[in-house]
């Protein structure tokens, strides 16, 4: 059985590590800022049988275009494709779903995997951002219309 905590620092280093391992942060070098997003309340744990299986952080608040915002979600390698990337994300659409009908996130172009794991749960592409992070690459937005709960 899965849950959803909120993330404290003794999680920072079992997060950093599955940063580290995966996309988009091991193509642009980057990390997630997680103890800012600790402080502010926006970032989550999934435990998996006593392990942590992934995080995420995102603001349910309307804070782009009337939605909420994924800012980060990541799964350890041994946990992926077990449905916890599917959980966490209905556990962020839940919370967000009681403030605001919209839900919006940014994809790497790059990262055909996770653009496929969203149009899979219901979100559509609806814009690009060319050289955002990096020259030669663009974020797409995507967008999911939430049901108020």
């Amino acid at each position: 059985m899965i849950r959803i905590v909120p993330m404290k620092r003794a999680h920072l280093r079992a997060c950093n590590d599955i940063t580290a391992v995966s996309e988009p942060w091991r193509t642009l070098k980057e990390s997630v800022e997680l103890r800012r997003y600790i402080a502010l309340k926006q970032a989550y744990v999934c435990i998996n049988g006593g392990r942590i299986a992934g995080f995420l952080v995102f603001t349910p608040e309307a804070v782009f275009a009337r939605g909420g915002y994924l800012r980060a979600i990541a799964v350890a390698p041994d946990f992926r494709r077990e449905g916890i990337g599917k959980s966490m994300m209905s556990f962020a659409e839940a919370k967000t779903a009681l403030r605001s009908q919209h839900f919006y996130l940014c994809v790497s172009s790059f990262n055909r995997s996770a653009q496929s794991f969203y149009k899979s749960i219901g979100y559509r592409r609806v814009g690009r951002l060319p050289d955002l992070l990096q020259p030669g690459v663009s974020e797409f937005i995507y967008w999911k219309r939430l049901t108020q709960r």
